[in-house]
């Protein structure tokens, strides 16, 4: 994740609903990276405002500093333009003075990082609490999932780019040790993960042997099956699967569910 510092902007490289899951792993779970990610861009954010270096931002900086935050749910069309909200100049100070004194939490008259924290948590996650990052893949119905996958499956497609973003994801999670490579034990996890929309939608796989494992309810029988597919599908054999063959795999099972 990139973090806008002064008032330059940069992107996130990732899609619309890849932006929502990070911001909602990062504010429902305090120990993950997303959450640290997003904390280090908090504070980034607070520093620039803080024109005198004393660990706090006046009055006088605080606007800059929620212009800065507003900067990033703006790029993926999730806040309005200022010239949306307000109709005057008058409106908008009178708008951030309202905002300051419900974050001055100390009554200070200064706002410290951890009203800033506080503050931008509760925000993001009251405002992201109704949206789900990827509708279909999360709450469509068979006839939507198949018609998404059939779309995902085609190079350059807007499908293809969630469905990518999905997978990174779910590598991300199974990556424990943030190395870029998931073990066989990161596999299992990442594995129910990657079905767990085909068997809610009691979707049929055109593998016999995958279409028996995503409905094996044996513990035993299950990991050995998984660990022959994982074993299977790394070219050198050192039992290391890379990003870009788990979306490999994961593309080739999702394309033979249609």
């Amino acid at each position: 994740m990139s973090c806008p510092m002064s008032t330059n902007v940069t992107g996130f490289n990732k899609s619309k609903e890849d932006f929502i899951w990070f911001i909602k792993r990062a504010t429902t779970d305090r120990k993950s990276d997303a959450h640290a990610e997003l904390y280090h861009c908090l504070l980034k954010m607070f520093i620039d405002a803080d024109t005198n270096k004393d660990g706090l931002v006046s009055k006088a900086s605080f606007s800059k500093l929620i212009d800065m935050a507003a900067s990033i749910p703006r790029m993926y069309g999730y806040a309005p333009l200022d010239s949306d909200l307000y109709k005057t100049v008058e409106e908008k100070e009178k708008a951030r003075q309202k905002m300051f004194d419900s974050m001055d939490l100390k009554n200070t008259g200064v706002i410290t990082f951890d009203e800033w924290h506080k503050y931008c948590m509760e925000h993001i996650a009251t405002k992201t609490a109704t949206l789900d990052p990827h509708p279909i893949l999360d709450h469509g119905n068979k006839a939507e999932f198949l018609q998404f996958v059939k779309a995902a499956i085609k190079p350059g497609t807007p499908e293809q780019t969630e469905m990518f973003w999905y997978l990174v994801e779910l590598f991300t999670e199974s990556d424990s040790n943030k190395d870029g490579i998931i073990t066989k034990r990161g596999f299992a996890p990442i594995m129910e993960k990657l079905f767990e929309t085909p068997k809610k939608l009691a979707l049929v796989h055109r593998d016999e042997a995958l279409q028996h494992h995503m409905y094996e309810e044996d513990e035993k029988k299950k990991e050995a099956f998984q660990d022959t597919l994982f074993k299977a599908n790394i070219p050198r054999g050192d039992l290391k699967m890379t990003l870009d063959e788990w979306i490999s795999f994961a593309m080739e099972m999702y394309e033979k569910l249609i």
